[in-house]
């Protein structure tokens, strides 16, 4: 695991990476906005990545949520829509904690874990260009998030 902060080309930096209690989100959120949630899908010790058609960059599935939406119900939501993946059973895993650019401005967002026992027939949304299988094993390539890519593998190591 790289050690953080951790900045992506963008200037954006993942300050933490931290294990707390699903119920502590809404205390988290009053304090800093949490407006997305991200999904760590994993199969045979590999994390699903899509291609973001806007970002040009490998990231984790996950977006915004939309008012009233709790974290959970936007993290199931993005996963269907950007992968197709539906009806899975999402764990809660983690709160990642960003500095971010354009504009500045400090955020959390809630990560949950799914494992999947096969591998999914995958759909892609106009958001997406393509999907791979990524162990955190693997170098982090200029194409893919190191963020992301270091959510995922924090996630894998205390799964």
């Amino acid at each position: 695991m790289a050690e953080l902060p951790l900045r992506d080309r963008a200037g954006n930096v993942l300050l933490a990476v931290r294990h707390v209690a699903e119920s502590d989100l809404t205390r988290l959120a009053a304090a800093v906005p949490m407006p997305a949630s991200l999904v760590v899908a994993v199969h045979a010790g590999a994390v699903l990545m899509m291609f973001d058609r806007r970002r040009q960059q490998w990231e984790l599935p996950g977006g915004m949520r939309e008012a009233g939406e709790s974290c959970r119900r936007a993290a199931a939501r993005e996963l269907a829509e950007e992968t197709g993946i539906r009806g899975v059973a999402l764990t809660f895993a983690a709160v990642a904690e960003f500095a971010l650019t354009r504009p500045a401005r400090r955020e959390l967002l809630a990560v949950y874990r799914t494992g999947l026992a096969a591998a999914p027939r995958l759909s892609l949304s106009e958001e997406g260009l393509g999907f791979r299988w990524w162990s955190p094993g693997e170098p982090v390539g200029a194409d893919m998030s190191p963020l992301d890519a270091e959510i995922a593998a924090r996630v894998l190591a205390t799964a």
